[in-house]
């Protein structure tokens, strides 16, 4: 699956939570920007992250958005992806942080679509991502939830079979514009999205 169809299959998808149950992405934006209301004056960070499972169907994929009220704990919501593709190891890993970049994307162009703002060949993402900045910093009443400081969780780490894929992996997510998080530090990927598998 390609980041395009994957990222129409979350924006049109529904996201299951442990203390909110099944929310469309517009439904977890909300949430997430209620969760920061809540205590305001504390620090967030949103981390999104994906593992995957080899099931008699084919491959499931459980990709995560985590909001993380630092030292008060969090909330997160979680959505599955099947792909009936047979692929390796190492293409499953690479396929991960497709689709949490994915996620990225489907989460950015869903709030500048909730802000009215237009994402087209005209008015490339990061021209509306700027608009998105200036709407949001002109106006204390709206709040932000994708914001430069995302980080992406991949489950690879300097222990295993996955350790010869750091640099590439890491460098392909940095390339994209995110913060990028390894294990032991990515649980949005290894805790939360490994718990749904």
């Amino acid at each position: 699956m390609g980041l395009e169809e994957i990222k129409n299959l979350i924006k049109g998808g529904i996201f299951q939570s442990p203390s909110k149950g099944a929310l469309d992405l517009t439904a977890v934006i909300n949430e997430l920007i209620g969760f920061k209301k809540e205590n305001p004056e504390d620090k967030y960070r949103i981390a999104i992250g994906t593992d995957s499972e080899v099931k008699d169907i084919g491959i499931e994929f459980v990709c995560v958005i985590a909001i993380h009220r630092i030292g008060k704990g969090g909330r997160y919501f979680w959505f599955k992806i099947y792909d009936k593709t047979k692929i390796d190891l190492r293409t499953r890993i690479y396929q991960e942080a497709v689709v949490s970049l994915a996620l990225a994307g489907a989460l950015l162009e869903k709030e500048l679509e909730m802000h009215g703002i237009d994402v087209t060949l005209d008015n490339p993402v990061s021209k509306a991502f700027k608009a998105l900045e200036n709407e949001i910093n002109g106006n204390s009443e709206r709040e932000i939830i994708f914001t430069n400081e995302l980080e992406i969780h991949v489950d690879i780490g300097t222990v295993g079979p996955t350790r010869e894929m750091i640099r590439e992996i890491v460098g392909m997510v940095k390339g994209s514009g995110f913060f990028v998080k390894i294990k032991p530090d990515s649980f949005a990927a290894t805790s939360l999205a490994d718990k749904q598998l």
